[in-house]
């Protein structure tokens, strides 16, 4: 397929052939998604490099993490700015975590008793974010006047 002749049609004629092809997402929403997505990806890379820099012992996508949550409440970047590219990072998740659970498949030893304690974990863990999750959002219900 030549894709030379799809470079001069015009933002209507490009969402008619979006829609022809099944895909309902607008061509300027599709493009903010992306650009979001990078500048998401940014704050990580830049977590990256100040990690290397400063040799600490903390992953730079934390370090890019903390980054982005310090900008957000200074009000120097609007969470609007990032919200329809982090709300599809967040629906394709899964997708992100296949290739964690294939590599673990290949690995016999944590099928033991060294995975038992990795299980353990995991369910420990998970009931820690469920609680935690829960309380907290009662309590934002409590501050924000909602009721039960």
């Amino acid at each position: 397929m030549d894709l030379i002749p799809y470079m001069y049609f015009t933002y209507e004629q490009w969402n008619c052939i979006l829609a022809v092809k099944g895909w309902r997402i607008p061509m300027k929403t599709s493009f903010a998604i992306v650009r979001q997505i990078a500048v998401l990806a940014g704050f990580a890379y830049i977590g990256n490099l100040i990690s290397a820099a400063l040799g600490l012992p903390v992953s730079g996508s934390i370090i890019g993490l903390f980054l982005l949550f310090a900008l957000l409440r200074l009000g120097i970047v609007q969470a609007e700015w990032l919200e329809a590219g982090a709300n599809w990072l967040l629906s394709k998740m899964l997708l992100f975590f296949i290739p964690a659970a294939v590599g673990i498949l290949g690995h016999r030893e944590l099928f033991g008793l060294t995975g038992l304690g990795f299980l353990l974990a995991i369910v420990i863990g998970t009931f820690a974010v469920m609680g935690c999750s829960g309380v907290l959002a009662e309590a934002v219900a409590r501050r924000k006047g909602v009721s039960k």
